[in-house]
């Protein structure tokens, strides 16, 4: 009995670690983000412009629920409920992210679903590093 609690925790926990691999946030490209139908507006920041991330063709249910910086970190959270079965009407969303200084920043987009009967909460989460010139 002992070995059969000990090969089922093994397998809880070897489930919950690849899980948890599943979640983690991939990089990409900042040339391409158009391969995730975004795009920076404008294309070459500078310190006096106001950046938006755009968002074509999303669903109108996926909502932002945060945009937040921290130093050199800039998160972008938009959230939906799979529960809801709303249809996808499609819209293209502007997200204002501000004016920056020069640097370079790492953004973080994550899409979560919120529904408490989804498996991962996250649906798609990626960063890409972001230059803003003088």
């Amino acid at each position: 009995m002992k070995h059969l609690t000990f090969f089922v925790s093994l397998l809880i926990l070897f489930a919950c670690t690849d899980q948890v691999d599943n979640l983690k946030s991939t990089e990409i490209q900042f040339s391409d983000l158009k391969d995730h139908n975004m795009k920076i507006i404008p294309e070459v920041p500078t310190q006096s412009d106001e950046i938006k991330l755009v968002i074509f063709d999303d669903c109108t249910y996926n909502t932002l629920s945060g945009v937040t910086q921290s130093g050199v970190t800039i998160d972008i959270k938009k959230q939906f409920n799979g529960m809801m079965k709303w249809p996808c009407f499609i819209k293209n969303d502007t997200i204002l992210i501000g004016k920056l200084q020069q640097g370079s920043y790492n953004v973080n987009y994550t899409l979560i679903d919120i529904s408490q009967q989804a498996p991962q909460n996250i649906s798609i989460s990626f960063f890409f590093l972001l230059n803003v010139s003088r």
